[in-house]
């Protein structure tokens, strides 16, 4: 113990020093600590301030309909890809979402920027909104997912138990994505052409819906007298046909009087939905018409039993 106290004694300033030495180093190491965490905060706060509106969650592990499942490969990109184009609409860039969607929907629902604002960004994104998405079906390289909208809990203090709901299709595009709303898919060109002694009828496209098909024909009358196409007498003589037999009835209500009816050796255009929804593995074969008149006759007798064509979809 003296020895310790002598030695203590001798170098009492160099001891002092160290002890010194040491103190200042802890209290610098906690003041860069400090300063550390005060910056991961501040960062925080600012990503906070910058994605507050959008609250994402990523559910792709199995789809709600068809209970596939997307790979992890696949996954990322494709949250990713719906994160960014809701974020765009969420934080009022219309502009940009716009840029996203496929070149079929601004083809057949939105040609330009400004309509795409009035038909689909207002009454959606006004004030403070959030979204959350989660996959609904796989299936021919469409991947489709259910996207919710609703207020912002924290700003306006509403539950969100009210909700816009969407419906979103990722369709790959040239190495990246692209974007589809409101439940569009795409559009198909069939270009199959079909004909008996009365008509001539070509299925060109088809808009697929997750709900609906529409399908735009081209008709040719051959004969020197007025035809009419169906005569609406029932619902179920103009159908859409798959391979196994079911059948969906074509929403003719929707179509006025002048589509159904072709003037001696008329050609026109004509736009008929189908109420058939989005299945995994559908295969449609033809388009049949069992109600079609001459208008002559049919002035005649409305209980004149019409004739039939198949227009073929799939060969």
């Amino acid at each position: 113990m003296y020895r310790l106290l002598h030695l203590y004694n001798q170098n009492r300033l160099k001891v002092w020093i160290i002890i010194f030495a040491i103190i200042c180093g802890w209290l610098m190491l906690q003041v860069v600590n400090n300063a550390i965490k005060e910056n991961r905060l501040s960062e925080q706060n600012i990503q906070q301030e910058t994605t507050s509106n959008v609250v994402s969650y990523y559910n792709e592990s199995k789809s709600i309909i068809s209970e596939g499942r997307i790979s992890n490969k696949y996954s990322e990109d494709l949250g990713n890809i719906i994160t960014q184009f809701f974020t765009y609409c969420i934080e009022h860039q219309p502009e940009y979402a716009y840029t996203m969607l496929t070149d079929d929907i601004k083809k057949e629902l939105y040609p330009t920027l400004d309509v795409f604002i009035e038909l689909y960004y207002n009454g959606k994104f006004d004030g403070d909104k959030q979204f959350s998405f989660q996959s609904w079906t796989t299936a021919d390289k469409l991947y489709i997912y259910q996207v919710r909208i609703y207020d912002n809990m924290l700003s306006t203090g509403k539950t969100n138990d009210n909700y816009i709901e969407d419906f979103v299709v990722v369709i790959p595009d040239e190495g990246g994505y692209k974007i589809s709303v409101n439940g569009y898919l795409e559009e198909t060109a069939i270009n199959k052409i079909s004909e008996n002694d009365m008509l001539t009828i070509e299925v060109a496209t088809v808009d697929r819906y997750i709900d609906y098909e529409i399908y735009t024909l081209r008709i040719k009358n051959k004969i020197n007298e007025r035809v009419l196409l169906d005569t609406k007498r029932n619902t179920n003589t103009c159908y859409l046909q798959d391979s196994l037999g079911n059948k969906f009835e074509a929403l003719l209500y929707e179509n006025n009087d002048e589509d159904m009816l072709l003037n001696a050796n008329e050609s026109k255009t004509i736009k008929i939905k189908f109420n058939d929804s989005y299945r995994e593995n559908m295969e449609l074969d033809k388009i049949v018409f069992e109600d079609i008149v001459r208008e002559s006759e049919y002035n005649l007798d409305t209980q004149l039993k019409g004739d039939s064509i198949e227009a073929v979809i799939n060969e």
